[in-house]
C-alpha cells in the first residue's frame, strides 16, 4: 500500500515539473522572439532602403551638362581624307566625376557632324553614331573613331581642305536613348579655344528645330 502510494506520488511530481519545464521554455523561447524580429526588421529596412536608393539613382541619372568642361576635354582631333572616305579619331579626357558618371550610365554615343561643303558633295550630313568607351581601370583618356565612305567622287581640292584642316566639324554626344545632349561646335579646333567662351554650346532641342 505504502509502495503505490509512493509511486503515484512521484508520478504526480514528475508531471509537475515537465509542465513547469515546459512553460518556462516557451517563456524564454517568447522572449528570444520578442527580442529579435524588432532587429530583424529594422535590419530589413535598411536592407530596403540601399536597395531603393540605388534603383532610384540608376533611374534618375542623366547625361545633361555632365559633359561641359572640363569635365569633357577634346586633345585632339586627326583626319584623313580620301577619294570616296574619311577617318576622323578623337582623343579625349574625361573627369573624375565624369568617369564615375560614365561608369553608372554605361551607354553614350559620338557623331560627327560634317560641314555643308562636304556634305553636299558626298550626300553624307553626319557619321554613324560611335559608342563611347565606358570607363576602366581608373583611365581617363580615350578615343574613337569615326570611319565615313561615300560613292561618288569628290574634288581634289576637297580633299586637300580637309587634310590640311580647314573644314569645320562638329561633336554631337548621345545618351543612351540615342537623345542629343551636348554640341560642340568647332570640335577640331577645340583644344586651342577657351572651353568657357563658346566653342561649345548645350543641345537646344527647340533652337534646333527652328533651325531646321
Amino acid at each position: 500500500m505504502i509502495k503505490k502510494l509512493f509511486k503515484t506520488y512521484f508520478l504526480v511530481v514528475l508531471l509537475l515539473v515537465a509542465c513547469d519545464n515546459n512553460e518556462y521554455s516557451k517563456q524564454i523561447s517568447n522572449h528570444h522572439s520578442s527580442k529579435e524580429m524588432p532587429n530583424q526588421i529594422e535590419k530589413n529596412k535598411e536592407h530596403s532602403k540601399k536597395d531603393d536608393s540605388t534603383n532610384s539613382s540608376g533611374k534618375n541619372l542623366t547625361l545633361e551638362k555632365k559633359f561641359l568642361p572640363p569635365n569633357f576635354l577634346v586633345k585632339k582631333i586627326e583626319i584623313e581624307a580620301k577619294n570616296h572616305s574619311l577617318t576622323l579619331v578623337m582623343n579625349y579626357v574625361l573627369s573624375e566625376k565624369l568617369y564615375e558618371i560614365l561608369k553608372q550610365y554605361k551607354d553614350y554615343y559620338f557623331v560627327i557632324q560634317y560641314p555643308e561643303e562636304f556634305s553636299t558633295l558626298t550626300n553624307v550630313k553626319n557619321s554613324k553614331p560611335v559608342k563611347g568607351p565606358l570607363p576602366t581601370n581608373g583611365q581617363l583618356s580615350y578615343s574613337v573613331t569615326f570611319l565615313t565612305s561615300w560613292s561618288n567622287d569628290i574634288p581634289k581640292d576637297l580633299i586637300n581642305k580637309i587634310n590640311n584642316g580647314e573644314l569645320r566639324y562638329n561633336l554631337i554626344i548621345l545618351d543612351k536613348e540615342m537623345f542629343p545632349v551636348h554640341i560642340f561646335n568647332d570640335v577640331q579646333w577645340y583644344q586651342t579655344f577657351d572651353p568657357n567662351k563658346g566653342s561649345n554650346i548645350i543641345f537646344d532641342e527647340k533652337k534646333n528645330e527652328k533651325e531646321n
